[in-house]
């Protein structure tokens, strides 16, 4: 099955990792897969590499944009060229209308056969712009980098932290909130220490001579620094409001750890009540510019709680972040979320083509596109 795929490439971006991820998944399938990148951030991986020489040679079998919903584009020559041509994205709003460019959404995605969309939300909001097909497959992670590891629940210390870009919409001050109120409510929290790592501006390092035990680290820290930084922390905190996916979350659950995580948008493709802790919520427009696009703004009391409840039960979350551990690498593997992907493909393209183009996928994975045995 001959793919190309139109991706960014970047160790530094979510879009970027994702398509490196995409890229593996495909061709361990046994796809032929050629890339049209967007963006090329070195260091590539040595098996990402080649990719970059292979010819774009049509016609394809498939082509599959996987990019921010602005960067959603189609063109008359790549409907040709193709068996069919689907967008692939995520947005964390309930509507496109802050969407940069949203007037020429339409427009550009005119030749796009179906959009796949990560959740119910991102869903939702491009229904209002695309009327055609969008089936709900959220992209992955790769878990063999973050195998589970030891920690001690029972230290004197125990660890929240969040971790990413924590901008506005990740909301880093619920957590700050939170934190702050049961230092001073709950006396035997004293042990408990919050971490804030990101690669934006908005965190000042003076609020470690204000709040009792937080920590910010603002850096750009290489992967096995991260792991050492999972291990000693026992808690991810991601109050966000919205989320397509939210990486670390997947990768520290895969250590694991435990996320208290709002039950809203993307978190909802992953979270469950056995292995994490869902987080209540209102929705607000995100400004009164757009009043119809809403999203999250998670509960500070319910934060409060269930940290609290983590910090008294260390027993009960270490056994969640165990399940945690061998759930979320089986779910949410891109191996697992490709093989998703092909079985929307009659839900995406129900004039036939998405039949046959599953057809061609079974066959690429068990033996060659004349069915025979590869072995």
């Amino acid at each position: 099955m001959k793919i190309l795929l139109q991706i960014p490439l970047s160790p530094f971006t979510g879009y970027g990792n994702d398509g490196i991820g995409l890229s593996r998944a495909l061709m361990r399938w046994g796809c032929d897969v050629r890339i049209s990148p967007t963006v090329v951030q070195p260091p590539l991986p040595e098996d990402i590499s080649p990719l970059l020489t292979k010819p774009l040679e049509a016609p394809f079998d498939l082509i599959i944009t996987h990019v921010d919903p602005a960067a959603l584009n189609s063109s008359e020559e790549q409907q040709r060229s193709a068996t069919a041509v689907v967008g692939w994205t995520m947005w964390e709003y309930s509507t496109l209308d802050n969407l940069p460019g949203r007037s020429l959404f339409s427009k550009k995605t005119k030749y796009l056969d179906a959009i796949y969309a990560y959740d119910e939300v991102s869903a939702g909001a491009i229904r209002t712009r695309f009327k055609r097909p969008v089936p709900i497959v959220q992209g992955g992670f790769e878990p063999e980098r973050w195998p589970e590891v030891e920690r001690d629940w029972n230290s004197d210390r125990f660890g929240f932290f969040m971790l990413g870009q924590l901008h506005e919409r990740k909301d880093p001050f619920v957590a700050i909130e939170a934190f702050n109120e049961l230092k001073h409510e709950e006396p035997d929290f004293g042990p408990a220490e919050l971490h804030l790592k990101t690669t934006v501006p908005g965190l000042h390092k003076a609020m470690e001579q204000v709040y009792d035990k937080l920590r910010i680290h603002y850096d750009v820290w290489p992967e096995e620094v991260q792991k050492i930084f999972y291990s000693k922390q026992h808690v991810l905190l991601s109050p966000s409001r919205g989320e397509g996916k939210n990486m670390p979350a997947l990768e520290f659950q895969s250590t694991g750890g435990i996320v208290i995580a709002t039950d809203w948008g993307g978190h909802q493709q992953w979270l469950h009540r056995d292995y994490a802790l869902p987080l209540d919520y209102v929705l607000r427009p995100v400004s009164p510019e757009f009043p119809t696009a809403l999203n999250a703004r998670a509960s500070v009391e319910d934060l409060k709680s269930k940290m609290l409840w983590a910090f008294r039960h260390r027993a009960e979350a270490k056994q969640m972040g165990h399940l945690a551990a061998q759930v979320i690498p089986k779910l949410c593997s891109w191996d697992s979320v490709v093989e998703r992907f092909f079985q929307k493909l009659p839900e995406a393209l129900p004039d036939g083509r998405g039949a046959q183009l599953q057809q061609l996928a079974m066959a690429a994975k068990w033996g060659d596109q004349n069915g025979h045995d590869r072995y």
